[in-house]
């Protein structure tokens, strides 16, 4: 139950983040193009990738910074962390497909989404 907690936790501090930086961007950058999105999405990555190597053997504070609060910055740094380790383990093929298959369904859901409500 503690792990439940910590990820809500750091979820609901990655949730506000995102929000209050998409305000921030979309004020003083450009919008014909997803930015906001892309910057958020690369900074989740960075970070992740930092708690990933920082607290991997503290499991709570991996729990809260990287799945919790990452997680709730961007569902796409778990993804591109994910992608990593396939790499990192000669798993090009299967890195491919999965990141393909996640942009492609991830689209597809996303206009099912919006056509059903």
């Amino acid at each position: 139950m503690i792990t439940v907690g910590l990820v809500g936790v750091g979820a609901s501090f990655g949730a506000i983040l995102r929000y209050e930086l998409t305000k921030f961007i979309k004020k003083w950058v450009p919008s014909y193009f997803p930015f906001g999105t892309l910057i958020i999405n690369i900074l989740a990555c960075l970070l992740l990738g930092a708690f990933a190597a920082i607290t991997l053997e503290n499991g709570g504070l991996y729990v809260l910074a990287g799945i919790g609060f990452c997680g709730g910055l961007s569902t796409f740094s778990t993804m591109s962390f994910e992608t990593m380790i396939l790499i990192q383990e000669r798993r090009y093929r299967i890195a491919v497909v999965y990141d393909l298959i996640s942009l492609i369904v991830g689209v597809a859901a996303i206009s099912l989404g919006a056509f059903i409500f």
